[in-house]
């Protein structure tokens, strides 16, 4: 039985990456360079995932930290967005219909992949301490995906597709799915800012009650649950980096996503320097004491610290909204990065979408060749079978090792590939044979 890999790229190759660092530029956008940029990120993210599901030293996160390279992750977040609402709309207006979808692909999944790298990063407390005056783009960037998960049509991905074998309608859709899976992402992002908050500059707790009124947003969600659904066969989905269908034995169970709801409303609402920058309004307290009948035991046995909470909401529904005493001002800061991007490229959306039409529709087979061959490290799907989690085909439980002879099934451990080997010999004979053909051939 073979186990994980232990790296997708080597100590030294991460560090050096990461100290490396920089950020890229709007323009360079789907050259070889950055290509070559995306490449490092998508491995960095893949090593973070191993690290991560292997329960090892995160290396990727401790360089972070140490060579101070969050806010750039926070850049590129926010550059690829303001590049899908300025630069995409032109280039499908001035073009036709690609005759692929992969460059259009990378630059949407470069955007879920540093959010990807953030959030992970951000789990750990130290990082806040890194990122200065971005965390302020951060709390915009976050609110605004998360927002957006209020007001999305369940649609599944590709059945709303009017023409199938369309490219443009195929890129649109890919558009639409990372960009759920993003929304999903920055929920984790804000609960850590609003626990980091003490620790970061106070115009951050400011711009999270005050400006946004996250605690309102994240009520809603509650209300709304975004991360649940039902598949076309009534069966209850639950999304986690992707819809996944409800076990049995889990059912009634805390999704990752509710949790982290919860915890980043605990975090705001219980914070004794919240109080300054946001007065329960009538408005508000009609909301959050909504938020009572979701906290039931079954809730309270899994996240006992989610009691607090419900006794504060408990004392606020006493009180009656009664006055929390003046409101503090302060002098907020201004998010940078975006009005920096804006700023920069007014009046020139138009020349830059002319000039990246020529990389991003080109019929060049030396250009479209060389971005395969910069990206085929990243996409290496023995790489990605190792990161993706499995589950084992006995008990349905995660599994970290799998059959070394067929490769193809996946066990908890050694226990349950015994018991399953009666059923599984045939069809692992079977492939082990047309993978020995399709070899000779």
């Amino acid at each position: 039985m073979s186990t994980r890999m232990e790296y997708i790229i080597s100590p030294w190759e991460i560090e050096s990456y990461i100290q490396n660092l920089q950020m890229s530029e709007l323009q360079d956008i789907g050259t070889e360079g950055w290509l070559e940029f995306h490449k490092r990120l998508i491995l960095l993210n893949q090593q973070n995932v191993l690290e991560i599901n292997a329960l090892r030293e995160e290396n990727v996160k401790e360089w972070f930290v140490s060579f101070k390279k969050i806010p750039i992750l926070i850049y590129e977040a926010i550059q690829i967005d303001v590049w899908k609402h300025k630069v995409f709309p032109i280039l499908v207006e001035m073009n036709a219909e690609p005759s692929n979808t992969f460059m259009h692909f990378t630059i949407f999944y470069h955007e879920n992949i540093v959010v990807s790298l953030l959030e992970s990063v951000l789990f750990h407390s130290e990082s806040a301490e890194t990122m200065d005056d971005s965390s302020l783009d951060l709390v915009d960037y976050a609110v605004k995906y998360v927002s957006s998960l209020l007001d999305i049509q369940d649609i599944e991905i590709y059945e709303n597709l009017k023409d199938p074998n369309s490219c443009l309608e195929e890129i649109l859709e890919k558009k639409k799915e990372l960009e759920f899976d993003i929304s999903m992402r920055c929920i984790s992002i804000l609960r850590y800012l609003a626990e980091y908050a003490d620790n970061l500059p106070i115009c951050v707790l400011s711009r999270l009650l005050a400006t946004h009124d996250v605690p309102y947003l994240l009520a809603q969600l509650i209300e709304n649950q975004p991360w649940k659904k039902e598949n076309a066969e009534g069966e209850s989905m639950i999304y986690n980096s992707g819809w996944k269908k409800v076990k049995s034995s889990e059912e009634g169970k805390i999704s990752k996503i509710e949790g982290q709801v919860w915890f980043g409303l605990r975090e705001l609402l219980l914070n004794p320097k919240s109080a300054p920058y946001y007065e329960i309004t009538e408005h508000r307290l009609t909301q959050l004491i909504k938020l009572q009948k979701y906290l039931h035991e079954t809730v309270l046995d899994q996240i006992s610290p989610l009691i607090d909470l419900k006794r504060w909401l408990s004392y606020l529904t006493m009180s009656q909204c009664q006055s929390r005493g003046p409101l503090t001002i302060n002098v907020e800061l201004i998010p940078q990065i975006k009005s920096s991007i804006m700023e920069k490229y007014q009046k020139k959306w138009k020349k830059l979408a002319k000039y990246q039409s020529k990389l991003l529709y080109t019929k060049d087979a030396e250009f479209i060749k060389n971005a395969a061959k910069i990206l085929s490290d990243a996409y290496d799907l023995n790489k990605l079978d190792w990161i993706d989690p499995k589950e084992c085909f006995l008990c349905h439980e995660d599994a970290k090792k799998r059959c070394s002879k067929c490769k193809e099934a996946w066990y908890c451990g050694r226990k349950c590939q015994v018991k399953d080997w009666e059923s599984h010999k045939n069809i692992c004979d079977k492939i082990t044979k047309t993978v020995k053909n399709e070899q000779q051939d």
